[in-house]
C-alpha cells in the first residue's frame, strides 16, 4: 500500500468516524458539524497540494 492509499484511508476513516460521532451527538448544531466538516475538506485540499509537489 503506498503511502498516498494509506493517507486517503486515513482522510475516510476520519470523516467516517465524525459522522458517527456527529449522528449520535444529537446537541451537536448544524454549524458545529459544518464546521468540522470544512476542516476535513480543508485537510483533504492541504494533502492534495502537498502531494502535486512530490
Amino acid at each position: 500500500m503506498s503511502d498516498s492509499d494509506t493517507t486517503d484511508e486515513a482522510l475516510r476513516r476520519v470523516r467516517d468516524t465524525f459522522e458517527t460521532a456527529a449522528n449520535e451527538a444529537d446537541e451537536m448544531s448544524e454549524t458545529a458539524r459544518q464546521e468540522v466538516t470544512d476542516a476535513i475538506d480543508t485537510l483533504e485540499e492541504r494533502i492534495g497540494e502537498l502531494r502535486e509537489r512530490l
